[in-house]
């Protein structure tokens, strides 16, 4: 391993804490959303009208994306059985660009905060590794892709799950699911550090001063659900803590994603349940810099699996794989403020405009695409969608962990 493999992280982070404040990337909010729909379709839709102006056809699984930070392409992955490619979004043409073959059931392509990088995990082995691809973003070609060898080579189904980048755009955080590890990518020289975690890894989260990241494991019967923090100001990012979730009076248990709050003080972290029992309801909140439980609640939103800040930072949508109500959390007070019941399925994903002043929610059993007044808590408006099952991921500008947004 190249010494030298966490230099540039280190060095923001010793600029960070003499107090200047690090570059952050610009980043374009576009005037429309997209919505990846299971159908194997993308619906562009204009927030200004709120009408569909493009109907795309993507692929099977095609419900993750990412945006680059111009806000000029999307990247879809095809995570369907027996998919093998990313589809590329033109935005401004509102068509699809480009279809790339990565590997065995792309999961979740993640764009870097430059805008250089699109980092591929995949659902599938290939050739019983665990491949993870990259993407050049100028040209759409593939830079390079690495096959990790894995114990466990019969492993099928979610053998990853989601990803993110260091704030440099220099390490990739992925998770290996065959195996149970953490995988450090250098895209630097493109070598690779793992880590074992106690159950399945789910979601890597890089705080946002950069110092650390903070990863969800599901848990197992020897492993409750939780946390691991890992120090990313040392090159063999020891665990400086772990936490687990406290789970009271939860009759399932699965821990799913987690994410900071927009100020970075609070992280959130979902208990959805195994997927096929979809009951979890419990939003745990640890405090960032005591790595300590400080408050949980439980919704009335249950398989709860992602929280979604506000652009103003003030509030947390709760979206789940269990039934049709979102939970709108106060998150200077962790309380829920409003419960909305929506639609006939479960709520998925959700997107803001740049105001903060709407909110577009999908509903994976009809399909649709529910705005949301975000002053009044209350929907004001039903856009259809294809019409038919498959809510997946909302999205319009880039996020790194996409339930956080840009912070300025």
């Amino acid at each position: 391993m190249n010494r030298n493999f966490f230099t540039p992280i280190a060095a923001a982070i010793a600029l960070w804490s003499s107090g200047q404040t690090l570059a952050s990337h610009h980043v374009t909010w576009p005037d429309v959303v997209v919505h990846l729909h299971g159908s194997g379709r993308a619906y562009i839709v204009d927030t200004k009208t709120d009408t569909v102006v493009a109907d795309l056809e993507t692929c099977k699984g095609g419900t993750l994306g990412s945006t680059t930070p111009d806000a000029k392409k999307v990247y879809v992955s095809c995570a369907g059985e027996g998919q093998k490619e990313m589809v590329v979004i033109d935005l401004a043409n509102k068509s699809v660009a480009k279809r790339i073959e990565t590997g065995n059931r792309p999961k979740h392509g993640l764009v870097s905060p430059d805008g250089k990088w699109v980092g591929v995990n995949h659902w599938g082995l290939d050739g019983g590794k665990h491949r993870i691809s990259f993407l050049d973003a100028g040209t759409d070609a593939i830079a390079k892709a690495i096959d990790i060898p894995v114990t466990n080579t019969e492993a099928k189904g979610v053998t990853s799950m989601h990803n993110a980048w260091s704030s440099d755009s220099r390490l990739f955080f992925d998770v290996d699911r065959a195996d149970n590890r953490l995988v450090v990518v250098d895209t630097k020289d493109w070598s690779v550090k793992t880590f074992p975690v106690p159950s399945a890894p789910h979601y890597p989260v890089p705080s946002p001063d950069g110092k650390e990241l903070w990863l969800v494991h599901e848990g197992n019967d020897k492993a409750l659900p939780g946390i691991i923090v890992y120090d990313l100001t040392k090159s063999d990012m020891p665990v400086i803590a772990q936490m687990d979730m406290p789970l009271i009076g939860e009759e399932v248990v699965e821990a799913h994603h987690g994410n900071f709050t927009q100020d970075g003080k609070l992280f959130m972290a979902l208990n959805r349940g195994p997927g096929k029992d979809s009951r979890g309801r419990e939003v745990a909140f640890f405090d960032s810099k005591s790595k300590k439980l400080v408050h949980r609640l439980t919704t009335a939103s249950n398989g709860v699996g992602h929280t979604y800040n506000t652009p103003d930072g003030k509030q947390a949508v709760v979206t789940n794989y269990g039934n049709n109500v979102i939970s709108i959390i106060d998150l200077n007070k962790t309380r829920t403020v409003k419960d909305l019941k929506i639609g006939s399925g479960r709520m998925g994903h959700v997107a803001f405009t740049r105001d903060g002043k709407w909110g577009y929610v999908s509903n994976d059993k009809d399909g649709s695409l529910y705005k949301l007044d975000m002053g009044k808590l209350e929907v004001v408006n039903k856009i259809a969608t294809g019409e038919k099952p498959g809510g997946g991921q909302v999205l319009n500008v880039w996020t790194n962990v996409f339930e956080e947004l840009p912070r300025k």
